[in-house]
């Protein structure tokens, strides 16, 4: 390899190692979320809203570290943010759906059907007259 290739190489992988941190800090946030949700049996419909509050601070690390490397290679930060909140939304939308998969089940409530009514007879006729 040429001296350029190589440094081009070393570039793009020391860019790259970059991401790799947030990425690995918001994966394991929201597998920490995930945990915390099916403790505290937070409905499947409502895992995301929890995960996103859960995981802010490490999704905004993320997002901000996707926008640096887009932007370095030439991406627009208009574009680069765009794309960047697709990935963030992407691992949240995994997040849940396992998360559903996992999820405990609510309990179900027994039907309880009333016991039929019986009518009550009809009064005999009065025969006074």
């Amino acid at each position: 390899m040429t001296p350029f290739a190589i440094g081009v190489v070393a570039g793009l992988t020391f860019l790259q190692a970059s991401i790799a941190a947030p990425r690995q800090d918001f994966s394991e946030c929201l597998k920490k979320a995930g945990q915390q949700a099916a403790a505290q049996q937070v409905a499947p419909d409502q895992y995301t809203a929890f995960a996103a509050q859960q995981c802010a601070a490490s999704a905004a690390s993320f997002k901000n570290a996707l926008i640096a490397f887009d932007v370095k290679n030439g991406v627009k930060r208009a574009k680069a943010a765009s794309e960047a909140q697709l990935q963030l939304d992407d691992y949240i939308a995994m997040s849940a759906e396992k998360y559903a998969a996992k999820a405990p089940k609510p309990k179900a409530v027994p039907k309880v059907t009333p016991a039929p009514v019986t009518a009550a007879a009809p009064a005999p006729p009065d025969k006074s007259d």
